[in-house]
């Protein structure tokens, strides 16, 4: 993958976009450290697909029955709620 520099990226945006396009992902560097990554819409739907695609053989060769995993994205979701709360608490007082 080519590497840009912000400051270079920031410049030559248009640029940027089309060689996403054109020849795949653009890193993007700061300081020597990748900061971002530039890539076209349809390199992004690929990857999602791809993720949606394992995200569902992980669930279908689960050990967990249905109502149990249900179960335990009631218990995440629940947990989230009272640290959002506790989150809005904190500022508040």
């Amino acid at each position: 993958m080519a590497q840009w520099q912000t400051a270079d990226a920031k410049q030559q945006f248009t640029q940027l976009v089309a060689t996403a396009v054109e020849q795949g992902p653009q890193v993007i560097m700061r300081h020597r450290e990748p900061v971002a990554v530039m890539l076209s819409a349809d390199d992004y739907r690929r990857l999602v697909r791809q993720a949606e695609t394992n995200f569902s053989r992980l669930l279908t060769s689960s050990p967990f029955s249905a109502e149990e995993l249900a179960g335990m994205t009631a218990e995440l979701e629940s947990g989230e709620e009272r640290e959002d709360r506790a989150d809005q608490h904190r500022v508040a007082g």
